[in-house]
């Protein structure tokens, strides 16, 4: 009986303590107690049964202070259970309350950790439990002493680790800990809230030894994230317009999903420079032209259940309503997105410091004259990109007016004159011309902004110059546009022509040079086939007269030996001009290639004025079916004879030779005096940065006195070790395997190798040569663009939509790399109808 009795008043008292906190705290911070005389009670009660059992047939005293100390514990537990409700594991649930708003306890060691904790612990915060009972903290520590024995000591948890001290004195409050006393140990709660599994979140941590160890954790990165994630849901659960705020947030989802399909349509129809409204604008309509827009919508609806719900909702709201799908919100998307393109452009401008401008105009539909504004730099990765900035309208013809426009688009965009490097226009005297000109006007504000006539429109002028140096060649020409026309203008003529040919005539332009290549070719080609065709209209008496009587002049002049010959030349030396002429358009090129490609067509002029036996062998092979073969004709001019003058002829050719020496030859050395006329305006520029192009072979010493001189022209941007570097850079290509050849090749190396802060100057210098433009070839591709975009339908648009779509479409790179989030928050803040009260 001394075992029962012993056990009996230990459960009831266990039990009672328990019950008295109950009472005194309330539910939540019973629960430790409550858990512990549960289990005791419990076990208490099983003993008691079990010794009841045992002791069958014992005195009645005995049963009777059993059968009490059993009715005393089971209305106990009776009343524990009430009161600290158990869940359906037998636990007790720390998240009950009898009201069913779950609190947690303030123990985090009984935490049942779920969102309902997170967000009840994030709304009202935790209780750190500094004033618990730190006795369940209680660590042992042994220390073996060098003489072999050894002794225990015990840590606890004190206040102090609830505080941090700084370096200037001041303390302040660790106010994520919470001690819990189940487990003798402190967690950090927004770790332990948001899963950031270390030894502070999983079971607590308890080794007091070592408090650096808290430290470090708290100013781990994770450990902040979990702190800011906690306070930040704080913010949004403590606000008193929760639901509100959801709702808002949903809505904003919604409509942040319908800008994004907006979004995604208007840059594709963009960048392709699309039209976008057509003639009737509604969804749904059955007319045939309800525009690109609501075409690509509706057919991207077609495949998306959340567009094509919000269309059948909001398709056609009228006027009042939002929906953000009529005309306004995309053209306030296109406005939007070409300012982030250009931003885009003007960053990358100022990060490579060193840019060159080109400009050029022509009329529009409207005959308002458009101005477009090309701007050329070296990218990060060493290569030259041009840039389109837009078009100025009616900005004039004078040199002055253009200047001043010039000026004022660098001065919008924050442009530094300073690091202007280069200017390239064509040819015509109000841009190139050497005294009053624009480039003139310019190198007055910036000394430093080398000229660089337009080597491709240069090309041009000089095969211009040699097709009209004499009287065969400008009847070649002549004859080239007519046969065209002659054939053209006729539906039944020129299907007569294809019946003997595979391929067509073409037409010469004004304004392609290649176009004369093209008609050239295809003369050739076509050349028995044009034949038969004009014999037939010839001897076709159901043609009218006229018609006939032109077919019998072309047919005399296509059976000239000089039309033969001139075919043949001109087809060979059109198409080396055409394909330099297309190399030289590209963006990648730069002055040394320019000037590599003029010399090569010198050499090549040159050899072909040597091959005049071969292009007359070649002439008359055309001739071979006829029964005879034609001979130049020698037109001798009979010139009246002075009376002082004597009745000889003088020296006379025969008629081949005449063709040769005032034909051939005179355009041979009219092409080779052209080319190395304008082959000299880039020498100029190129003899300041030749020795880096033959840093190969120069020995150095020659090398630093050109870095030198080099150095003196760009005094604001080259520094003293600059030669140094030059020669250096000799010795590193020197070593290296397959080393760059030209100066693009030399500029990437240098960023690929990572180079530039070894070489910082010859990066530099690199970039001066590589933004100078070579051609103006990018504001002539500008013009399409603005054909394609400003036409007969849409004549009435405005200079600033023109500009923005150009800009889309004509830098469609740039444009699809846009993020959709940037330009819908950038349109979010454009559309908010809030003010700021002042």
């Amino acid at each position: 009986m001394t075992e029962d009795k012993n056990l009996t008043p230990f459960s009831i008292a266990d039990i009672l303590k328990s019950d008295d906190r109950v009472a005194r705290d309330g539910h939540a911070a019973a629960a430790p107690a409550a858990r512990r005389a549960k289990n005791c009670a419990e076990g208490a009660l099983d003993m008691t049964n079990n010794k009841c059992a045992n002791k069958k047939g014992k005195s009645t005293t005995n049963n009777e202070e059993n059968e009490g100390a059993l009715s005393e514990i089971e209305s106990l537990i009776e009343k524990i259970s009430s009161q600290v409700p158990l869940n359906n594991t037998g636990d007790i649930d720390v998240l009950h309350k009898p009201d069913s708003i779950d609190i947690p306890v303030s123990d985090p060691g009984l935490w049942n950790l779920d969102e309902k904790t997170r967000d009840y612990i994030c709304r009202n915060g935790f209780s750190q439990n500094i004033n618990a009972d730190f006795t369940h903290s209680k660590k042992e520590y042994l220390i073996v002493h060098k003489s072999g024995g050894h002794r225990t000591f015990n840590r606890y948890l004190n206040k102090d680790w609830f505080k941090t001290v700084l370096v200037n004195g001041e303390t302040c409050q660790r106010d994520y800990l919470s001690y819990s006393e189940t487990n003798g140990s402190v967690y950090c709660i927004p770790c332990y809230l948001f899963e950031n599994w270390t030894v502070f979140s999983k079971k607590g941590f308890s080794n007091w030894k070592y408090p650096e160890k808290l430290k470090k954790h708290e100013n781990s990165e994770a450990h902040k994230i979990c702190v800011y994630k906690m306070k930040q849901r704080a913010t949004d659960l403590g606000r008193i317009d929760t639901t509100i705020t959801l709702q808002l947030k949903i809505e904003t989802n919604y409509w942040i999903n319908v800008l994004t399909r907006v979004c995604s349509v208007v840059k594709s129809l963009a960048s392709h420079g699309l039209p976008f409204r057509g003639t009737e604008e509604k969804y749904g309509s059955s007319v045939a032209n309800s525009g690109n827009f609501i075409m690509a919508m509706e057919l991207v609806a077609e495949y998306d259940p959340f567009l094509s719900q919000h269309i059948s909702k909001y398709g056609n709201p009228g006027k009042g309503n939002t929906s953000y799908l009529s005309f306004y919100t995309y053209e306030q998307f296109i406005s939007i997105m070409s300012e982030k393109v250009l931003e885009t452009i003007i960053k990358e401008v100022k990060t490579a410091t060193y840019f060159s401008i080109s400009i050029d105009s022509t009329p529009d539909i409207t005959h308002i004259d458009q101005l477009s504004f090309i701007i050329r730099y070296v990218l990060p990765n060493g290569e030259p990109v041009e840039r389109f900035i837009g078009f100025i309208d009616d900005a004039g013809h004078k040199a002055e007016s253009l200047t001043e426009a010039i000026f004022s688009i660098l001065k919008k965009y924050d442009l530094n004159v300073c690091f202007l490097r280069g200017q390239s226009y064509d040819n015509a005297k109000n841009m190139s011309g050497i005294y009053s000109g624009v480039q003139a006007r310019i190198k007055d504000v910036i000394s430093l902004a080398d000229f660089v006539p337009c080597s491709a429109h240069s090309l041009n002028l000089v095969g211009m110059c040699a097709a009209s140096c004499c009287e065969e060649a400008n009847n070649f020409f002549s004859f080239t546009q007519n046969i065209y026309v002659y054939f053209s203008s006729s539906t039944y003529r020129w299907s007569l022509l294809k019946k003997y040919n595979n391929s067509t005539l073409k037409s010469l332009s004004d304004t392609r040079w290649s176009a004369r290549d093209d008609a050239c070719h295809s003369l050739k080609t076509n050349w028995a086939g044009v034949k038969k065709a004009l014999l037939d209209l010839k001897h076709d008496k159901l043609q009218k007269p006229l018609t006939r009587s032109e077919a019998e002049g072309l047919l005399r002049q296509l059976s000239r030996l000089e039309t033969s010959f001139m075919t043949e030349f001109w087809n060979d030396v059109l198409h080396t001009f055409n394909k330099t002429s297309k190399l030289l358009q590209s963006v990648q090129i730069d002055l040394s290639t320019v000037v590599e490609l003029y010399n090569s067509l010198v050499s090549y002029v040159k050899s072909v004025r040597e091959m005049f036996q071969t292009y007359y062998d070649a002439a008359k092979e055309k001739f071979i079916d006829c029964n005879k073969i034609p001979e130049f004709e020698n037109k001798q001019r009979k010139r009246k004879k002075h009376f002082d003058e004597s009745n000889d002829p003088g020296h006379t050719f025969d008629s081949q030779n005449n063709f040769k020496i005032n034909t051939f030859y005179v355009i041979c050395d009219n092409l080779t005096v052209e080319l190395n006329k304008r082959k000299s305006a880039y020498d100029s520029i190129i003899s300041k940065y030749s020795f880096i192009l033959k840093i190969y072979e120069l020995d150095p010493s020659e090398i630093r006195e050109d870095a030198k001189k080099l150095r003196t022209i760009y005094k604001q941007d080259l520094d003293e070790s600059f030669e140094n570097e030059c020669v250096h850079f000799q010795s590193v290509l020197k070593l290296t395997t397959n080393p760059p050849k030209t100066l693009l090749d030399m500029s990437k190396f240098i960023k690929e190798k990572q180079f530039v802060t070894i070489f910082p100057y010859v990066d530099v210098a690199l970039k001066m040569f590589l933004c100078n433009l070579a051609s103006n070839c990018s504001t002539e591709r500008s013009f399409s663009t603005l054909r394609r975009i400003k036409n007969y339908l849409r004549s009435s648009m405005s200079s600033e939509r023109l500009n923005s779509l150009a800009v889309l479409n004509i830098e469609a790179t740039l444009t699809k790399s846009l993020n959709y989030s940037d330009v819908i928050k950038t349109f979010a803040a454009k559309q908010a109808r809030k003010k700021k009260l002042k």
